[in-house]
């Protein structure tokens, strides 16, 4: 059964998913990896993507690459757009420009990083609901949102499984000493203490191994979405568990991506005030 929402609940939800999206777009800032912040010139990879392939042929990338003003522009364009789609949740409009600068953006930033980053690009699925004005749609797309999240985790325990990383002998201590080998090339810099713990994990083979098997489990586990509803809210927890593994051992945050587990918040307490949370809670 698809859950409906009313137009209070869709309200809240979308300041919340786009606050949160603007408080990525200001760590982006802080990080320096805004469009105008990359270094000129940079450097250029599309691969076989199209959907790539398509944002570089329409010019806008070779725009920012040789105006600064006009990179300045679409970054300060696309946070305040952030900003005000929470401000005005009811204006579909908003949303839809905010997802098309969005996709630009992260199709750009992956290009000129040489590599394509899930941390950001996932994101566009969340956007998408928002793009349509009737409740209906809005409501569908959502539940449908739900299994595209959990297909995101269980095909990459499946892709680990079929590449046969798993099975591959030394494959977490390799992941650890490549994720931690740049600091060590550092002159004079001393691992902390839980950098020096999980840089030591690698020394045991075994222990690697189970923590690789223990990830890709994780991961597996979110197949079970695809058939009930009934462990979402453990799905929750061993989704923000499995960030923090691996933002620890191998030094791989997704922080960004939390506000995706939304989706698997039983819709009664999405839609519920807080006050009704807390006299469910405290009954």
């Amino acid at each position: 059964m698809i859950p409906f929402f009313d137009d209070i609940s869709r309200k809240r939800i979308t300041r919340l998913v786009f606050g949160w999206l603007l408080l990525v777009m200001l760590y982006q800032w802080w990080a320096n990896l805004m469009i105008s912040q990359l270094e000129s010139p940079v450097l250029l990879r599309v691969d076989l993507d199209l959907t790539y392939w398509f944002v570089h042929l329409s010019g806008v990338g070779e725009l920012f690459r040789s105006s600064y003003s006009s990179a300045l522009t679409f970054d300060i364009l696309l946070t305040v757009l952030c900003l005000i789609t929470a401000l005005f949740p009811k204006r579909t409009i908003f949303p839809i420009v905010t997802g098309v600068l969005y996709l630009i953006y992260c199709v750009l930033l992956n290009s000129y990083q040489c590599w394509h980053y899930h941390n950001l690009i996932t994101l566009i699925l969340l956007i998408i609901p928002f793009c349509f004005r009737s409740l209906k749609t809005f409501s569908m797309l959502f539940a449908g949102l739900r299994y595209a999240v959990a297909y995101v985790y269980a095909s990459a325990a499946i892709w680990k499984l079929f590449r046969g990383s798993v099975f591959n002998e030394g494959q977490m201590q390799w992941l650890i000493e490549h994720n931690y080998v740049d600091r060590l090339a550092v002159e004079g810099y001393q691992l902390n203490f839980l950098e020096n713990t999980m840089f030591q994990l690698s020394n045991y083979p075994t222990l690697s191994s189970i923590a690789l098997i223990v990830g890709i489990a994780m991961e597996a586990s979110f197949l079970v979405a695809f058939f009930t509803r009934k462990f979402d809210r453990y799905l929750i927890i061993i989704g923000v568990v499995f960030h923090l593994i691996t933002a620890v051992l191998v030094d791989v945050s997704f922080l960004q991506l939390w506000i995706l587990f939304l989706v698997f918040i039983p819709p009664n307490r999405i839609m519920s005030s807080p006050l009704t949370w807390l006299q469910r809670h405290s009954a």
